[in-house]
């Protein structure tokens, strides 16, 4: 068995579509480094539905462990790291998209650094506590019903998967008091590594404490909250940084300038997945708010 266990989340209630995006991307672009592929079938019973994906498998190897479709995709994360015991994991979550060869050899390059603790195909300065963007700014200066109304029509016109339900939630959350995210989220600028590509050694995932993971908020918290998973990874004396498709990291305070994220035409993103390519989708006005989200005043959209 390798050192390195590439773990893909492959959800059933997500369709095969996305699947069939990913592995072409996988078969198309070689790692560059020996592995193996886990994918973790999330809410299949146990081999049932799978003949669809059998058929698509049949020439790659894989490791193949069923999860319930309970949780996030981080709860899966953390049953695959407790369950094998590979010196060290890359997770990619169920909309990655490979985009250049020698992917995994050049996050394994910087993770086994010494003194590197995480890397990742993306990171942001982005804070839920928001407040940050021009565009914000002026909403929070509106009369209270007229920055409601406002605030209703953009979720309505976020074209992005599951968004306006979050937002309403969280929003709800927020006014019934059970929720204040200056409490638990970091004001921006709030350095954390996106989990939808990341790599890390199992022995420092180990000294990681995710908290029960249950819902959107939780899961939102262990990515860019005071006890985020970037954030123990620091604590722990160890850096964080993200990998561009130019092979070099960039650590936090240089993110704005690795254009992966968010930013310019993202042409140095390593793995993209579905928000990256909304950003890619949208028009330049959305794309400068998005930007603008991200990285403050360092926002250059394209």
């Amino acid at each position: 068995m390798t050192d390195i266990g590439v773990v893909h989340l492959v959800r059933r209630k997500n369709g095969i579509a996305p699947f069939e995006r990913f592995l072409a991307s996988y078969l198309k672009h070689p790692a560059g480094q020996p592995h193996e592929l886990v994918l973790l079938f999330k809410g299949f019973s146990g081999a049932g539905g799978l003949a669809a994906y059998e058929r698509l498998l049949s020439s790659v190897s894989h490791r193949p462990i069923f999860v319930p479709d309970r949780g996030l995709d981080l709860n899966a994360y953390v049953t695959a790291a407790e369950q094998l015991d590979y010196a060290y994991f890359c997770f990619l979550n169920s909309y990655s998209r490979i985009l250049a060869q020698d992917w995994l050899a050049k996050l394994y390059r910087w993770i086994t650094k010494e003194g590197v603790g995480l890397v990742g195909a993306t990171g942001s300065c982005q804070s839920i506590v928001g407040g940050y963007t021009e565009q914000q700014q002026r909403i929070q200066a509106l009369p209270p019903v007229q920055r409601t109304y406002t605030r209703i029509r953009r979720a309505l016109a976020d074209r992005r998967s599951g968004m306006f339900l979050r937002r309403a939630s969280l929003w709800l959350l927020r006014v019934a008091g059970i929720w204040q995210p200056q409490k638990d989220f970091p004001a921006f600028p709030n350095y954390h590594l996106r989990t939808n590509a990341f790599m890390a050694a199992r022995q420092t995932l180990r000294r990681v404490h995710p908290g029960p993971i249950s819902t959107k908020l939780s899961a939102y918290r262990f990515e860019s909250g005071n006890d985020s998973l970037t954030n123990q990874v620091r604590r722990l004396g160890l850096r964080v940084v993200v990998v561009g498709r130019d092979g070099e990291c960039y650590e936090p305070e240089r993110w704005h300038l690795s254009n992966t994220f968010w930013q310019s035409a993202q042409e140095n993103l390593l793995v993209s997945d579905n928000q990256t390519e909304f950003y890619d989708s949208s028009d330049p006005s959305v794309r400068a708010e998005l930007a603008q989200y991200a990285w403050g005043g360092f926002a250059r959209s394209a």
